[in-house]
């Protein structure tokens, strides 16, 4: 009897340190996304802010994925990365899903890992960062906006297959395969007349 009662006690300790262990494990959420337009009023610009610096900041994986109005018919044109080093591509497209037939979708992946690619981007708590910028062949377009995370069209099983979500992954905010994305912040795109 003395050996059950010792090993439920050791099963409970072990218990408990595993939990805890796995909290402290898990991805912080730290990465805010923005989309604005540049000065010159063609230019898109994708920024991200920290709200937290990484420690070990080692950049793995990341996708920003656009909500623009169908009608608009927006066409993306070169993607420029501001980061040496790190480039961003346009991954996928989905135009007015069943989930959510009033906007097209356009997905942007983070291709990195190439020679020290992945220290390159020195994220800093609370500073913006622009990621990477684009011109579209329809110029300004009012609506063009990130994806929220409660877009009905951002769920595991849409219509298409898709995984149209916003994503990054730092080694300094969490594990490998652990998503860092906290949300985002200010508006869609207005076009100044």
């Amino acid at each position: 009897m003395k050996t059950n009662k010792f090993l439920s006690a050791a099963s409970f300790c072990v218990g408990i340190l595993l939990s805890a262990l796995s909290t402290a494990a898990m991805a912080d959420q730290v990465l805010e996304y923005s989309i604005k337009m540049a000065e010159d009023k063609e230019t898109y610009q994708v920024v991200m802010r920290p709200t937290a610096t990484p420690t070990p900041d080692i950049s793995l994986t990341g996708q920003v994925t656009l909500r623009v109005p169908h009608a608009a018919n927006f066409q993306v044109g070169t993607v420029t990365s501001t980061v040496e080093g790190s480039d961003w591509i346009e991954a996928s497209r989905v135009d007015a899903p069943v989930e959510n037939a009033n906007y097209d979708y356009i997905s942007f992946s983070f291709v990195g890992l190439r020679a020290n690619s992945a220290h390159n981007y020195a994220w800093k708590e609370g500073e913006e960062k622009v990621i990477f910028s684009f011109k579209s062949t329809n110029g300004c377009v009012e609506g063009v906006d990130l994806m929220p995370v409660d877009d009905p069209f951002n769920v595991t099983n849409n219509s298409v297959n898709t995984n149209p979500g916003n994503q990054f992954t730092n080694l300094g905010w969490g594990g490998v395969g652990e998503n860092n994305y906290k949300g985002n912040y200010g508006s869609a795109i207005t076009c100044a007349k």
